[in-house]
């Protein structure tokens, strides 16, 4: 009954794989046998069924699974001046590989960025929600060969995400998703809190929506308790890696968002197993709860995800009308 009370959303906690047919579609191009149009066009089809699934398995917030990005930083490692794409290089401990942003000069946006790598035409109105990565984080995972004060690069970017969430108005996400693992790989010094906290701050500028705060591939506790101070509407976790009784001693103003659903596992969580975390997090006094993914799901297999994001929503449904005792 208190799950039933207090679940309030449903949503993946990042980008969604692409089929094996638009991972060839990417090799053809990279071989000069496709055209970009021609990719472009069957990326689109691919996004369309990707929301579509999402809202006829009754999540409450699609992401349009950002198809179009190679890794959750690329577009923006292709896309700013003062960056070049540096080593492919392990995307945390997860067999998956991004391009190492470097940055060789002050960062600046010369052109729109998201429109370029978002299909916003499918996204009318839709309470969609949009994935970005952190900005400390972003630089965490970057080599910077340019400033002199890090901080000084974590702000830059953070000002240039919250132009971009302008450019977006009126199709605006209902969710921001700030993927922040690297604020709890470690325990930040002061300093460091209080840029992750300045960049936060200039992000939401920004943005008119709800803003959520995800810590997949780490222990979210030990961001704790300073990231209550940030303000952000929703703090994800992964519950694989965050002991959730951990968390029973702070307050969150906001929702907290709970990876029930493994993202790094093939294998299908039945709707006990995904209750049985949840009413873990029922120690956590927070204003309601979130069901989602661990993390993103881009690595798995296209068929995989999609019997997830059934499951998420059978689930979702299942213990807000009290199904399950």
């Amino acid at each position: 009954m208190w799950i039933a009370m207090r679940l309030e959303g449903c949503h993946v906690a990042g980008l969604m794989p692409r089929s094996e047919t638009l991972i060839a579609s990417y090799r053809r191009l990279a071989a000069g046998r496709e055209s970009p149009d021609s990719l472009r066009k069957l990326a689109q089809e691919e996004t369309r069924e990707t929301i579509t699934i999402q809202l006829n398995s009754g999540l409450t917030f699609a992401v349009e699974g950002q198809l179009l990005w190679h890794d959750l930083l690329r577009p923006f490692t292709d896309s700013l001046g003062g960056l070049r794409p540096g080593p492919l290089t392990r995307w945390f401990d997860n067999n998956l590989f991004y391009r190492k942003p470097v940055i060789v000069a002050k960062l600046e946006l010369t052109a729109p960025i998201l429109p370029k790598y978002l299909f916003m035409e499918l996204l009318d109105g839709l309470a969609w929600k949009l994935v970005l990565p952190e900005p400390y984080t972003f630089y965490s995972l970057s080599d910077d060969q340019a400033y002199r004060r890090p901080e000084e690069a974590i702000l830059d970017l953070a000002q240039i995400f919250s132009e971009e969430l302008r450019r977006l108005a009126p199709r605006q996400p209902a969710i921001l998703q700030l993927t922040a693992s690297s604020i709890a790989f470690k325990t930040l010094s002061q300093d460091e809190i209080e840029i992750v906290k300045e960049a936060f701050k200039t992000v939401r500028k920004g943005f008119g929506g709800k803003v959520m705060l995800h810590i997949p591939f780490a222990d979210a506790s030990k961001a704790f308790p300073w990231i209550l101070d940030l303000g952000a509407d929703i703090i994800g976790v992964d519950p694989y890696l965050t002991e959730l009784k951990a968390l029973k001693e702070y307050s969150f103003e906001g929702s907290l968002a709970v990876g029930a659903m493994d993202s790094r596992n093939s294998y299908i969580e039945s709707i006990e197993e995904l209750k049985r975390i949840l009413d873990a997090a029922s120690t956590v006094e927070a204003r309601s709860l979130h069901l989602t993914t661990s993390a993103d799901m881009e690595a798995l297999p296209r068929v995989v995800s999609i019997s997830k994001v059934r499951r998420l929503g059978e689930a979702f449904r299942a213990l807000r009308e009290g199904e399950i005792g």
